[in-house]
């Protein structure tokens, strides 16, 4: 080989590795951008809604997996123009962990009866507040027996330090009670499945709770009958058992009452 064919080899062997090489950090530098990025962005959602520790008062569910409601009906007949519900939360070992007031006028409960705005206020046995339940306005039951997508139900969860902890949603579905819960950052963190057509009449009925993708059971919540009582009157729409992962986060396993709580005034609250 000739010199100047050896000198034409020589300078062509670099351009060619000099030329992939270029080419591998063009594309490592690539990646490496969109991880930042990506990493900008998971930071910049902490930074507005970080992950919330239990306000005080939710010690009560820690490592819990059952607990029930009952509406304490004695109080409730009381009054004239329909008095504001009262209720009452145990465990299963039938310890109180919380009673619950609802704030609401007497015209708004005797002209928009179950659909009405409400407030409900849990209080730990000691008379602590400790989160409210909230629902803004008045909706619609049912829109031409379908769920319409601007009368969906939707509540908020706002603790004693007034942080909202998150909400708890109704999604369209044809004839059944599909629920989302929410956290703090609106994402999901629960689905709730109900049964098909739910009606005041039914006496037992159960909701299903499922993980945010909808793959595994968590648990569920459960409308039971209880019959006549001392009172005289039917009270089988006022009575729910709650059951989720003993591990799940307190604020989680909260959210997921107040879920119940809105189960109970959509399907179950009387006129």
């Amino acid at each position: 080989m000739s010199q100047g064919a050896r000198q034409s080899v020589i300078l062509q062997q670099p351009l060619g590795s000099g030329s992939s090489l270029a080419g591998s950090s063009s594309t490592d530098a690539l990646t490496d951008m969109q991880k930042r990025r990506q990493s900008v962005r998971s930071l910049r959602r902490k930074s507005i809604n970080p992950r919330l520790d239990p306000p005080p008062g939710l010690e009560g569910l820690t490592g819990k997996g059952f607990v029930y409601v009952r509406q304490q009906m004695e109080t409730d007949l009381r009054g004239g123009c329909g008095s504001a519900n009262t209720y009452k939360i145990w465990n299963e070992k039938e310890e109180e962990l919380f009673y619950v007031l609802e704030d609401t006028s007497c015209i708004c409960r005797w002209f928009c009866g179950p659909h009405r705005q409400f407030q409900l206020e849990f209080f730990t046995p000691q008379d602590d507040l400790v989160f409210t339940l909230f629902r803004k306005s008045c909706r619609c039951d049912w829109c031409c027996c379908l769920d319409c997508v601007l009368c969906n139900h939707k509540v908020y969860v706002v603790d004693c330090l007034n942080r909202t902890l998150g909400s708890i949603k109704q999604k369209f579905g044809v004839c059944q009670g599909n629920f989302e819960v929410l956290d703090n950052d609106g994402e999901i963190v629960a689905k709730v499945f109900g049964p098909c057509c739910v009606f005041r009449c039914c006496t037992e009925l159960t909701f299903e709770i499922w993980d945010k993708i909808g793959e595994e059971k968590l648990g569920s919540i459960n409308k039971k009958w209880e019959g006549e009582q001392d009172t005289g009157i039917n009270v089988d729409h006022e009575y729910f058992d709650i059951n989720f992962p003993e591990k799940m986060d307190p604020i989680e396993k909260m959210l997921i009452i107040g879920g119940a709580f809105l189960i109970d005034y959509m399907y179950f609250e009387m006129s």
